[in-house]
């Protein structure tokens, strides 16, 4: 699970790095909730039960968290970026 954990967050944290400027901040948090409810899909077939309870995956999450949606580029910043 540790494994699984570190890949997710270094596709997330590339994700935040190239997308994440000023505006954007409600799509990757929409990419963060969408991968999150991915993986307990994903941990839920590989249950023997079919299904991970919510409870039980809020305790995986607290054990292994995913990183969550950060700005790399903020409005103070923005306009370095901007073309005149």
């Amino acid at each position: 699970m540790k494994d699984q954990v570190e890949k997710i967050n270094q596709i997330l944290g590339g994700h935040y790095n190239y997308y994440g400027m000023a505006g954007n901040l409600r799509s990757i948090t929409k990419i963060y909730k969408i991968t999150e409810r991915y993986w307990k899909r994903m941990l839920s077939s590989r249950s023997q039960k079919s299904y991970i309870t919510r409870e039980k995956f809020n305790k995986i999450k607290s054990i292994f968290p995913l990183k969550r949606p950060k700005l790399s580029i903020p409005f103070s910043e923005l306009k370095i970026y901007a073309k005149l």
